[in-house]
């Protein structure tokens, strides 16, 4: 096809008036959710050097992203993920010594393969980062806030799966393997393929025990009975401090009151290179993949010149929205409040100034003397009433709800001054 000015880009998406209502309604909900928790919004460019996502701490692979050249002939990329850009942000421009730093943001990343195979290539993300703080508290205030996130959105039926990269990784290494043999066996262990696990463990020299236990992670999911569990097997120390940051972690959350938003899953290791402890990931119903992600990741502000502790999580808001609309819980647009058709032009211009004033929403009729059309428009847009103003400067509202009509005293309106006395919305603060 010769004619591509009429398409978009493959992975790319046009968000429609109705959508992008409620996909700002929601953002601005979930950023209010973040500003409650005390976080702080920042802002990153969209253009980032390609060096800054190949880092050892914060690789991404350079398949996935959008690479091009600036005219000095440095490599670019259109950002894949805005942790990195926000570690580096506080690194190189707010390393004060005064700590935690608590950042939101709500922004557009770019993928060119989608790790779940969506066909997104274009993101929208909301997301926190806190900065400079360990310990279990820190953990569990993150996922807090995505758990009240994704309520303030409006979903309600969810899980958050809660698991420890630090766990998988003693486990792991309490076998001997290394290298590319563990990063296998922890893509197997993710994707929970207990037959592929047990495959790839048989010709390994492992002990009965330890091959069982490697095994048995996929299963290992659930509430507190997982941690009942483990209690027979024979773990390394670092596999139990880990596990006890992982009980920690779980009980705090359960304190909170979120007991029935959150799950044990040990064999969750995604991103096993970059998460240095917590790792979690919110699933639901109506969509293949989850809503959102995060976890601990203390290397990598250490590779922009301060090594701090941070902890983080982004939720996927074009996911979500697509979510709520399968799930039926996005609201109905509303239209404006009026629609003002007046005879006068500069009359009905005045009306209108005076009802935006009192804090309504209005609407200026752009469709002539045509009836048929200003209703058939006030229909298609939920318009809530007409305000129809005559030659002879009479004036009715049309309730378009209830099929009342109205007559209106335009004098009055137009008369009405605004002072410290004054009710009306507008006067005391209507927004």
């Amino acid at each position: 096809m010769s004619d591509w000015k009429r398409y978009t880009p493959d992975g790319t998406q046009e968000v429609l008036p109705r959508q992008c209502t409620n996909k700002m309604r929601m953002e601005n909900a979930i950023a209010t959710v973040f500003e409650g928790f005390g976080y702080q919004v920042a802002e990153t460019p969209v253009m980032q050097f390609y060096d800054a996502f190949n880092t050892h701490a914060g690789k991404i692979p350079q398949e996935m992203m959008y690479k091009f050249f600036d005219a000095q002939g440095r490599i670019l990329v259109l950002r894949p993920d805005i942790t990195t850009c926000l570690a580096r942000m506080v690194a190189s421009k707010l390393d004060d010594g005064i700590y935690p730093k608590r950042l939101y943001y709500c922004g557009k990343v770019f993928r060119y393969i989608d790790e779940y195979a969506s066909g997104q290539r274009e993101f929208c993300q909301a997301g926190i980062e806190l900065f400079g703080a360990q310990g279990d508290l820190a953990d569990a205030e993150v996922i807090a806030c995505a758990i009240e996130a994704l309520l303030a959105a409006g979903l309600e039926c969810f899980q958050i799966e809660i698991g420890q990269v630090e766990f998988c990784k003693a486990v792991i290494g309490q076998t001997g393997l290394q290298g590319d043999e563990a990063e296998v066996l922890c893509t197997l262990i993710d994707k929970k393929d207990s037959l592929a696990i047990h495959e790839f463990l048989q010709d390994k020299s492992l002990d009965a025990e330890s091959a069982a236990l490697l095994e048995s992670l996929p299963t290992r999911f659930g509430g507190v009975e997982v941690f009942d569990s483990l209690e027979t097997d024979k773990l390394s120390d670092k596999a139990v401090a880990a596990l006890e940051n992982l009980k920690n972690v779980h009980s705090l959350l359960c304190d909170y009151g979120y007991e029935d938003y959150v799950s044990i899953d040990l064999s969750l290791v995604q991103g096993i290179n970059r998460y240095t402890g917590i790792i979690f990931k919110g699933i639901t119903h109506g969509i293949g993949y989850s809503v959102c992600a995060g976890g601990r990741y203390d290397g990598l502000t250490g590779e922009f010149g301060t090594s701090l502790s941070a902890v983080g999580m982004a939720i996927g808001t074009d996911r979500l929205l697509t979510v709520l609309e399968r799930q039926n819980r996005l609201a109905e647009p509303e239209g404006a409040e009026f629609l003002v058709a007046s005879a006068d032009a500069a009359l009905g211009y005045r009306v209108l100034n005076e009802l935006r004033e009192e804090g309504y929403v209005a609407e200026q009729a752009l469709c002539g003397e045509d009836v048929v059309a200003l209703y058939a428009y006030a229909e298609a847009n939920h318009i809530q009433a007409l305000l129809m103003i005559a030659e002879d400067e009479t004036a009715w509202i049309h309730n378009l709800e209830t099929d009342e009509k109205i007559p209106m005293n335009l004098h009055e309106l137009l008369a009405h001054e605004h002072d410290e006395d004054c009710c009306c919305d507008a006067c005391n603060g209507k927004d």
